[in-house]
């Protein structure tokens, strides 16, 4: 189980209500925002989380095959014109190889 999320945060002073930090209090206090943002779970993990919730591993399995399934056919569509454009330019060489004929009309 995660740990509660605390409500209360150290008021940040605002400007002029009281003296300046220093550079060691300033380094300080980034250092202890940045430990909580570490500690903090990631958006993706989060929403990972939520997923594992709502969608059963057996959906999940099936989803990602049909994921899988989909490229298939998008590379299934791609071979499919690729062949097309080798047989079209071998045609075309060999239509270049022949020699022209004239043929003259009275």
């Amino acid at each position: 189980m995660t740990e509660p999320r605390r409500t209360t945060r150290p008021r940040r002073p605002t400007v002029g209500s009281i003296a300046p930090l220093t550079d060691t209090e300033r380094l300080a206090e980034l250092e202890a925002r940045l430990a909580r943002l570490e500690r903090s779970p990631t958006l993706r993990q989060r929403g990972r989380t939520m997923m594992d919730r709502v969608i059963p591993p057996e959906a999940s399995g099936h989803f990602r095959n049909a994921g899988r399934e989909q490229l298939l056919g998008v590379r299934s569509i791609v071979d499919f014109w690729i062949r097309r454009l080798d047989e079209a330019e071998t045609r075309a060489a060999r239509g270049r190889g022949r020699d022209r004929e004239t043929i003259e009309i009275e």
